[in-house]
């Protein structure tokens, strides 16, 4: 039954040998079948998974042609694509900065009186339980400044406070609670961020992605280096096509999609290495674990399915 199928293809399954159009068309089917459903008898009693699972199809493609898009829609220009997703990237990193900055000034602004009424309520915050809040604060800093997030890490390795430094618990346990607030804004981000660049660099050979707020994406060289003895800048031109192609690839899966949403990916496997193939479906089931979206992918090579035969759906009787 063409909807029990659709239902399948909902679920975390990798097709192999299959044209994306194919997907469009099941689709398609799958939306005029519940229309004639919602109108008709049958319609009243629709089982729970499929009145469940269509209000939750969103489909994103990822196609084939990655490494270059229209400027516009309709527009006869074109763009780098790496060039296009660093740019959005710094665009998100603003709207960070922003949040993060609104945040700080609110909590300065109400600083002192709530620093009052803080020291009269008193504190039941031992010594220890303080040192290892100001660890965990330190931590955090680094974490999004290790990512290219804009932290500002100047007291970082903050020192621990002793016993005989009363006078210190209230003032620290409310500079460590503002300290918290004003991250939150990049928690969202930097979870996704740490993911995006730990599958690139495992990648890249001789070379490591850099995030920052003015660039976006930076590519570093690990083996050469310019007069100045700092490692020397790769513009995107000068990565290879597959080097691009992942870059794009995992950018739209961690970046562009949301909770929910269905991804189609047509030949992941183009312009990539065969150890790249391999570790492919793993990295997936990370980005699905984070974002938790359904991944379908359409591929002529077994090396992208590995060892994850079980989760290759074969489709029969279709022309």
């Amino acid at each position: 039954m063409e909807l029990e199928l659709e239902y399948e293809l909902q679920k975390d399954r990798y097709l192999s040998d299959i044209d994306i159009d194919l997907l469009h068309h099941r689709r398609n089917i799958l939306r005029r079948k519940y229309m004639e459903l919602a109108h008709s008898e049958e319609g009243a009693n629709k089982p729970k998974w499929f009145t469940d699972g269509i209000a939750k199809i969103n489909i994103h493609l990822i196609e084939t042609q990655r490494i270059i898009t229209a400027k516009e829609n309709g527009s006869d220009e074109y763009v780098n694509n790496v060039r296009k997703c660093s740019s959005e990237l710094k665009k998100m990193i603003s709207l960070a900065i922003k949040e993060s900055s609104a945040v700080t000034s609110k909590l300065d602004s109400t600083y002192p009186n709530r620093l009052i009424a803080k020291l009269r309520q008193g504190t039941k915050d031992t010594f220890d339980e303080l040192n290892r809040a100001l660890l965990k604060l330190d931590d955090r800093r680094k974490l999004l400044s290790s990512i290219g997030l804009v932290v500002d890490i100047g007291d970082s390795d903050i020192l621990q406070i002793k016993e005989s430094q009363n006078d210190l618990i209230n003032l620290l346990k409310l500079y460590i609670d503002d300290s918290h607030a004003k991250l939150e804004p990049f928690d969202g981000l930097s979870k996704k961020l740490e993911l995006f660049i730990g599958i690139i660099n495992k990648r890249f050979k001789h070379k490591k992605l850099e995030i920052s707020h003015e660039n976006g994406f930076t590519f570093k060289s690990t083996i050469k280096k310019k007069d100045n003895a700092e490692f020397e800048t790769i513009p995107p031109s000068r990565l290879s096509s597959g080097e691009q192609n992942e870059i794009v690839l995992f950018y739209k899966l961690i970046f562009n999609s949301k909770s929910g949403d269905m991804i189609l990916i047509d030949e992941p496997e183009l312009s990539l290495h065969i150890s790249w193939q391999n570790k492919f479906i793993k990295d997936l089931k990370d980005v699905t674990s984070m974002n938790d979206v359904s991944i379908l992918i359409a591929t002529h090579s077994p090396d992208i399915i590995d060892e994850n035969w079980d989760l290759k759906v074969e489709l029969t009787g279709l022309e």
